[in-house]
């Protein structure tokens, strides 16, 4: 791996950690965490009371030519859903799902508005 991308995967790393413990502040669990899904992965499963939200992480350097608040394509939510499909087909939750994207610039954190996931008709 080159250096580059040993420094991306150590910033995407740590900032998922540092998420999670938000997270944890406000009142989450951690149900999974890089779940490994085949080709996919979920980077954080977390559950309050009866839901269970999906947690897709992205971190850019600050400076960095695209913004983490625009690096969720839609074949990556696409890739997503299936993941969450395959998670669910094993792991079946009762309760609602939702999903929620959070970006990083540097030190500054944005925790995007979550979705709701549950009634979606995610393809296998």
């Amino acid at each position: 791996m080159s250096r580059r991308g040993e420094a991306a995967r150590r910033l995407g790393a740590r900032t998922e950690r540092l998420t999670l413990w938000l997270l944890w502040l406000r009142g989450w669990d951690l149900v999974a965490w890089r779940q490994k899904l085949g080709r996919w992965e979920l980077d954080l499963l977390v559950s309050r009371g009866p839901e269970l939200r999906v947690v897709e992480v992205k971190a850019r350097r600050p400076g960095a030519w695209t913004g983490a608040d625009t690096a969720l394509a839609p074949d990556q939510r696409l890739r997503l859903q299936r993941a969450l499909r395959s998670w669910l087909d094993r792991v079946p939750w009762p309760g609602a799902v939702t999903f929620q994207r959070v970006s990083w610039a540097g030190w500054r954190c944005r925790f995007h508005p979550p979705e709701r996931w549950d009634s979606l008709k995610i393809p296998r």
